[in-house]
């Protein structure tokens, strides 16, 4: 039986691999066109390669929900196209005992999937876009909203046009608002050095504002005092969808402690903690299709199903997380809802075969 188990899991987890590297290779292919036309200044085609091989495990990780769905419907759909499933069945096998065979090799995909996305996506992701920003120019336009990173510190907006890991900041702008929420300063710096645990300014237009008038003055240095750090920029750099699930968690208690809306990070929160739960969902939606309506149609057919459906999840997953801020409900539903969609019909699916 032990045997019947590893032949079971080999299968899916084989069909699993290649549908991941044709998925993955195919968004590689039409991203590194996109950058070919944004090449510019030192931004050139090895520079634009490096960017989109250090996103590899960006796309690996978002994609594996699907890449098991479809890599279940292939390697089983390949047994029950050679008749070996209704051999197994006939044996005495239960669908339980398949199920379970099949979630094993899932499982340990899901694991893999979670260090990828806690350890490697996050660092990945900044070095990747700090290097394509300061290849770029490091002197990015102030007024480029197309490029750059903000940030909140009380009732100080800041932007940053780059970020380099090592404690250099480029193009800053901060707009300062006062209690009635009325701007009343704003400063462009063009760099900021991080130096002895101390921010140092460096080339300051400084704009105060009053009701009455306005005041530039230039400044050539000055410390500031801030509770960043270049640690801490780490998570200004980086897109909620690609921070870790633990630094996810501590910034959306940051952002509450300080009264700033948090929900866009709790939906990458939730979404990210609950995507093994998603992938079990979708792979026993799999397993229903096998011994159900996909029981007897052609491998490319169960492919596109399982494209279809994988879309369909994801689609729901990505308009109910909007809809989630708009009518004000937990996060949390955007992706247990379809989570529980899937699962549903699958076990009625299961169920309604025998």
């Amino acid at each position: 039986m032990k045997q019947l188990d590893q032949y079971i899991a080999r299968h899916v987890f084989m069909a699993t691999m290649v549908v991941i590297a044709v998925i993955v290779g195919l968004d590689a292919i039409f991203s590194m066109v996109e950058e070919i036309r944004r090449l510019s200044g030192d931004y050139q085609f090895a520079e634009a390669l490096q960017f989109t091989a250090m996103r590899l495990p960006r796309r690996a990780y978002e994609y594996m929900p699907m890449a098991c769905l479809i890599g279940c419907l292939s390697g089983l759909g390949s047994l029950a196209a050679s008749s070996e499933l209704t051999v197994m069945r006939a044996a005495g096998i239960s669908v339980q005992r398949i199920i379970i065979a099949v979630l094993k090799p899932m499982a340990m995909l899901m694991v893999v999937s979670l260090l990828v996305a806690e350890f490697v996506v996050p660092s990945f992701e900044r070095i990747a876009q700090t290097q394509k920003t300061i290849a770029l120019g490091k002197s990015v336009s102030f007024d480029n909203r197309d490029q750059g990173f903000w940030h909140r510190e009380g009732n100080t907006f800041m932007r940053f046009s780059a970020i380099e890991p090592n404690g250099v900041l480029h193009g800053i702008t901060m707009y300062e608002f006062n209690a009635e929420n009325e701007l009343v300063r704003v400063r462009r710096i063009d760099r900021a050095l991080y130096q002895q645990e101390q921010w140092q300014l460096q080339t300051i237009q400084d704009l105060l504002i009053t009701p009455n008038h306005t005041q530039l003055q230039s400044i050539a240095y000055e410390d500031w005092k801030t509770q960043l750090t270049p640690d801490g920029l780490s998570v200004v750099m980086v897109a909620p969808a690609d921070m870790a699930i633990s630094t996810l968690f501590a910034y959306t208690r940051y952002l509450q402690q300080q009264n700033i809306n948090a929900d866009q990070y709790l939906l990458s929160f939730w979404r990210k903690t609950l995507q093994p739960l998603g992938t079990f969902a979708l792979v026993l939606l799999g397993i229903s299709f096998i011994f159900g309506p996909l029981r007897a149609v052609t491998p490319g057919y169960r492919i596109f199903s399982g494209i279809m459906v994988g879309l369909l999840y994801k689609y729901t997953e990505d308009i109910l997380a909007p809809v989630s801020i708009v009518a004000g409900f937990a996060p949390i539903w955007a992706s247990v809802i379809p989570i529980m969609l899937s699962a549903g019909l699958g076990l009625w699916l299961l169920k309604k075969a025998g």
